[in-house]
């Protein structure tokens, strides 16, 4: 290591040895990004658990398009932190903007729609996701990188203004809602 370090820390070589770093990264990114693998537009479809692991998500075909809506939630009723007034209440939708739609439950709410299939992209685009944290819905697109692991991207205007998180394909059961386990008192 020490010739490593004395190697790149004179002048021109350094940036040499960063450059080398860079393309061996970028070498390692290529080789791990899924080249034509003849995705299927349905490998998107099916349970995923998102990454707070307190919800599952069911992504399933609606014409040409895919949607998603929450089948599953880990607390599906309100706790007392959430105050008096909610506590022991279903999970409601409130912080939509519509006042009507506030008292919706979230287990089984729409949260992804119109999604396609872009083959040369290799991946889920032109579609929408919703917020039921802040009641706000964003663009989105999906990429499905192993089997097992979906990345949704939401963004506002450009995909480049935005934020991912991933989510873990699930074969398992549902577990309990927490509610089921732990009855209110």
């Amino acid at each position: 290591m020490r010739f490593v370090n004395a190697y790149l820390s004179s002048g021109w070589r350094r940036w040499v040895g960063l450059a080398l770093l860079w393309v061996g990264c970028c070498g390692v990114a290529f080789a791990q990004t899924p080249q034509d693998d003849g995705t299927p537009a349905s490998a998107i479809e099916g349970d995923w658990l998102v990454a707070s692991r307190d919800a599952i998500i069911r992504i399933e075909a609606q014409g040409d398009t895919f949607i998603g809506t929450i089948v599953w939630q880990l607390h599906d009723t309100y706790g007392p932190e959430d105050g008096p007034e909610l506590n022991g209440k279903i999970v409601t939708d409130r912080h939509n903007p519509d006042p009507a739609l506030r008292s919706r439950p979230l287990t089984g709410l729409r949260l992804l729609w119109g999604l396609h299939y872009d083959a040369d992209a290799q991946a889920w685009v032109d579609g929408f996701v919703y917020n039921a944290d802040n009641g706000k819905q964003y663009h989105c697109e999906v990429h499905v990188p192993a089997p097992d692991r979906l990345v949704l991207r939401g963004y506002i205007g450009i995909p480049l203004l935005g934020g991912s998180t991933t989510w873990t394909r699930t074969h398992e059961p549902f577990p309990a809602a927490a509610t089921r386990v732990h009855p209110v008192q």
